[in-house]
């Protein structure tokens, strides 16, 4: 695959929802609170906010 983590970048939330965007994908990819939580702690991805990746989002 490639380099990991892989970074994310989290748009918003809306509702029980998430709004994420890869670096590969032109399109937010939506995901549920459930798969969100996973991600979170998963050592495969690093997930941030805004447009600062030295703000590392945490779980709800």
């Amino acid at each position: 695959m490639g380099e990991k983590p892989l970074k994310i970048k989290l748009i918003g939330k809306k509702g029980k929802s998430y709004q994420i965007k890869f670096p590969y994908l032109r399109v937010p990819v939506t995901v549920n609170e459930n798969l969100f939580n996973k991600m979170l702690i998963s050592t495969d991805y690093e997930i941030y906010n805004g447009s600062s990746s030295s703000k590392k989002a945490t779980p709800i």
